[in-house]
């Protein structure tokens, strides 16, 4: 994958080996013939993060396509009218990241789902444990049959939103007091705006995290 792929104002993780949780910005413009990017600069707390010229990082775009990652150096900033961008030059080829290993955020929300089984329909009720852009990790009493249809209740991002999703792994969970399984649990079907509301509710969780 080039960067001519990669949209303006696509949503981009900045990670090096110092920080634990990645950085989160977006793209400004990209440089195709240069291999480079001009990224937003990241805001903590009210106050602009300059990260330091001459570092390696890791770059991950969350993009129609997927999420992809590259490997960069920070070359310095770039003013463009009366802003200042962060210019990141890439090198290598972009490896798409499953959706189940990008960034998962700690969530902690009860919500009702249904499985379905051709016309047959359960619900039932979770305890969401985490949240990805791909997926999230589920608490249930009952252990999911994996070839069952999940439909999904998210309201910690919408309280009409709902999502199809499948059973990725599954195991039992005897530490927890109130839930005897947990599942992996895979999204399906989404659409470019519902992943996007899913990314840009882990993101700006995350954002928040940084600023307390």
């Amino acid at each position: 994958m080039s960067l001519r792929f990669i949209a303006d104002r696509t949503r981009v993780e900045v990670k090096n080996e110092l920080n634990d949780m990645p950085y989160i910005t977006t793209v400004n413009s990209v440089m195709e013939e240069r291999q480079c990017v001009l990224l937003d600069i990241m805001r903590l707390g009210g106050k602009e993060v300059r990260l330091a010229a001459g570092r390696p990082y890791t770059l991950r775009f969350f993009t129609e396509r997927g999420v992809f990652s590259f490997s960069g150096v920070m070359r310095g900033f770039i003013k463009k009218g009366d802003f200042d961008f962060m210019l990141f030059q890439t090198s290598g080829e972009a490896k798409k990241i499953q959706r189940r290993q990008s960034f998962r955020l700690a969530c902690g929300v009860d919500i009702e789902f249904t499985t379905i089984d051709g016309e047959i329909v359960m619900p039932h009720k979770g305890f969401i444990r985490d949240i990805s852009s791909g997926g999230i990790r589920l608490l249930t009493v009952e252990e999911i049959n994996p070839t069952h249809l999940v439909q999904l209740q998210l309201p910690m991002i919408d309280e009409k939103f709902w999502v199809y999703g499948t059973i990725l792994s599954k195991r039992e969970v005897p530490e927890e007091a109130k839930y005897n399984w947990q599942h992996g649990i895979e999204f399906v079907g989404l659409t470019n705006a519902e992943t996007e509301k899913v990314i840009k509710y882990v993101h700006n969780e995350q954002q928040k995290s940084r600023a307390r």
